[in-house]
């Protein structure tokens, strides 16, 4: 069975924080993109953290945020 859930890109999380600052709805821009409004809420809630990664010009076409390890440093080291 597929997956239900669609993962935005960085790009379009970007879009959905400024028509989010327009004053569209959540419903209706969740809507628009075909997504559920709760995910809508949580991009809203993390949009310093979304537009960072925009201003540090990670890709775009990204779908899911990279996430350091508490143990990046270890890992580091067992790998070499």
């Amino acid at each position: 069975m597929a997956s239900k859930r669609k993962f935005l890109t960085l790009e379009e999380r970007v879009k959905v924080i400024s028509l989010l600052g327009k004053g569209h709805s959540c419903r209706r821009v969740a809507s628009d993109l075909g997504v559920r409004k709760t995910q809508i809420q949580s991009i809203f809630k993390r949009k310093h953290e979304i537009m960072d990664e925009f201003k540090e010009n990670v890709n775009c076409e990204s779908k899911r945020p990279k996430r350091e390890s508490e143990f990046a440093s270890v890992n580091d080291l067992v790998h070499k």
